[in-house]
């Protein structure tokens, strides 16, 4: 199996939402990871502060999508908000009436409607339903006003695809760490550094909350519309079929054909949310140094990767080579 493979593998398989075993769907899919995974895969850095205490303390930080160079990465698509309501099986004025129901009975929105959406924007659908029971009450209007309600249904909907999209946090990874181009744009231009890691120990010891997979590169964007669709009718407390259980995952992988070169490996990170800057330790196996890295710099972090007792390399150009990838050889100390 190669990596194309274990792509429309992944891509094939659909978790419907009754499924009580995603076993038997996810081994396979863990079984060609195994099999295809690189490694090392390579993370590249630029020498600062920080990079330098996370490499001390062996922390691999995670980012949220909305602070990548890309930005469509993780974006979902916004299908109209009509396609998204045809998902559900309700109409605007019956999802309007399940919530006056709740208000009317006195009753509190149930915890699964709390748990899926945002507080500040449920609570403003809360109270501009209260607004339009009290109107109705005080003979000021004889119906709910529809439009207005669609107006801030279809507002809630962008708001809460911009609350998913930043429910997950992300650690990029190469495969290449010959490439000019990612040692340009991730490493400094080439004054900065790259570490490798073995990931397949990783999936081996199975954290909770994390999972690495390659990224797939397309011309066309994932179809977030049942996603959101599904998302909207549990925020409302409707009932709605879940097409695909791994519909999250795949819309976190999407990314432009044109970001084919970085050869891009995810981890995604499903835990500490709430956490502004999100860490995992683990330990790289071996340490990559720019061609124009500086040789105060050089020495620091051939001081740490001493101490890590790692494998150090450095990046070199061959003049005398037709194509255009950085070399690598052992690091040399003078």
């Amino acid at each position: 199996m190669n990596k194309d493979e274990l792509i429309k593998l992944l891509e094939d398989t659909i978790i419907p939402a009754s499924c009580t075993d995603m076993t038997r769907y996810l081994q396979p899919i863990a079984d060609a990871l195994m099999e295809v995974m690189p490694v090392p895969l390579y993370r590249f850095r630029t020498i600062n502060e920080y990079s330098l205490s996370a490499f001390d303390k062996d922390l691999i930080f995670f980012s949220r999508a909305k602070d990548f160079n890309d930005p469509y990465d993780t974006l979902l698509t916004s299908p109209s908000f009509e396609e998204i309501m045809s998902c559900t099986t309700e109409s605007i004025a019956t999802i309007m009436n399940t919530f006056q129901d709740y208000l009317l009975q006195g009753m509190e929105i149930p915890q699964n409607i709390k748990d899926l959406f945002s507080p500040s924007l449920l609570d403003q659908m809360v109270n501009f339903m209260k607004m339009q029971l009290e109107a109705v009450k005080g003979g000021e209007m004889t119906e709910p006003n529809w439009d207005d309600i669609r107006a801030k249904l279809k507002n809630m909907v962008v708001n809460f695809a911009n609350d998913l999209r930043d429910s997950e946090t992300y650690a990029c990874f190469s495969e290449s760490i010959t490439s000019s181009t990612m040692w340009a744009h991730y490493a400094d231009y080439h004054k900065g550094f790259a570490l490798s890691y073995d990931m397949k120990s990783l999936v081996l010891s199975k954290p909770y909350g994390l999972m690495i997979l390659p990224v797939i590169y397309s011309d066309v964007r994932y179809d977030a519309t049942n996603l959101l669709g599904w998302c909207t009718a549990q925020m409302l407390g409707l009932p709605m079929n879940r097409i695909d259980q791994l519909d999250k995952i795949k819309s976190a992988l999407y990314k432009s054909s044109e970001w084919a070169y970085e050869k891009e490996w995810r981890l995604i990170n499903s835990v500490d949310q709430g956490c502004s800057h999100p860490s995992f330790k683990y330990a790289p196996i071996g340490i990559y140094y720019g061609s124009r890295i500086s040789e105060i710099n050089k020495k620091i972090l051939h001081n740490m990767a001493i101490e890590k007792g790692l494998k150090e390399y450095e990046m070199y150009i061959d003049r005398s080579s037709s194509d255009y990838e950085m070399k690598i050889k052992p690091l040399s100390i003078k």
